[in-house]
């Protein structure tokens, strides 16, 4: 028999589904999915970070925030995280995660040197994006990937989570370094472009 707080986390999974679904039919292009991260995807997301260099961590459409918790159980004690997302319900539920090396933004992507400015970052060691470059207006695309080639430091790593295969060919051609990889356990499947120059 489920305990009272097993029921509780049940329904605000519950909700929390319900919420992204009447978002993203509202909203498709800037949400980009319809179902929450797997766990698997979120894995693939974050393996990247190395708690010892991960300082200054960037994150772009932070939806929910299955991927920011992923992000934050790979930082160290004085690492600081700016997630952005343009989602006003969406940031509310990443702020409830009550961190305090969490900074949510609730503006665009593109703005990720003005913030980091006003925070005394310099770049970013990491930028973790699940922002559906696919679907968003070509120059929005290009004005993130812009704001992300800016701001990321040399030798730091640009993570991009798409649903489609062949993206980096379109979006991510800037990049020295691109790995791909499938993540199948996911709905629906994802691709994990890792990136570096």
């Amino acid at each position: 028999m489920a305990t009272f707080e097993q029921s509780q986390t049940n329904d605000r999974r519950t909700m929390n589904q319900i919420e992204l679904l009447t978002e993203a039919a509202k909203n498709f292009r800037t949400v980009g999915t319809v179902t929450f991260s797997s766990r698997f995807l979120v894995n693939k997301m974050v393996s990247p970070i190395q708690k010892n260099n991960a300082q200054c961590i960037v994150e772009l459409g932070a939806g929910n925030g299955c991927i920011t918790k992923g992000i934050l159980g790979k930082m160290g004690d004085d690492s600081k995280l700016y997630s952005f997302e343009i989602n006003d319900k969406f940031c509310d539920m990443v702020r409830a995660l009550n961190d305090d090396r969490l900074e949510v933004i609730n503006d665009s992507a593109e703005k990720i040197e003005e913030y980091l400015q006003q925070h005394n970052e310099h770049k970013a060691d990491y930028i973790i994006s699940a922002v559906p470059l696919v679907v968003l207006p070509d120059d929005i695309g290009a004005r993130i990937l812009a704001a992300v080639k800016k701001t990321l430091k040399p030798g730091g790593v640009f993570v991009q989570l798409s649903y489609n295969p062949v993206m980096h060919k379109k979006h991510l051609t800037d990049f020295d370094l691109i790995k791909r990889k499938f993540t199948p356990l996911n709905l629906p499947p994802a691709f994990v472009f890792v990136c570096q120059n």
